[in-house]
């Protein structure tokens, strides 16, 4: 059984760089029970980084440091990715359409 993500962990149009990350990773807290800790370890990031990060006092993250953070952190999809790549005014990841 599927359990449903609340609304609130749910992007949405107009979300900042900050807001967005925050919502990813208060979802991957919610769906698979990860510790920030455990986030930052997966991603090969500090914690203290990490935790600057979300909580918005740390912004313009590297390009690098994003795909880090959601695809082996966060464990995000591909286009949920790629939304987090563009909102941070850097190109998406480079995929054939099939692997998307």
């Amino acid at each position: 059984m599927q359990t449903r993500i609340p609304a609130r962990f749910q992007p949405t149009e107009g979300d900042s760089l900050s807001d967005m990350l925050k919502k990813y990773f208060e979802r991957v807290r919610f769906r698979k029970n990860k510790r920030q800790a455990d986030i930052s370890r997966d991603a090969w990031l500090d914690d203290s980084y990490v935790s600057r990060l979300i909580s918005g006092e740390r912004s313009n993250p590297s390009r690098d440091a994003l795909i880090l953070l959601g695809a082996w952190g966060l464990e995000l999809a591909v286009h949920e990715l790629d939304e987090l790549l563009i909102q941070a005014e850097y190109k998406p990841l480079v995929l054939p359409a099939s692997l998307r």
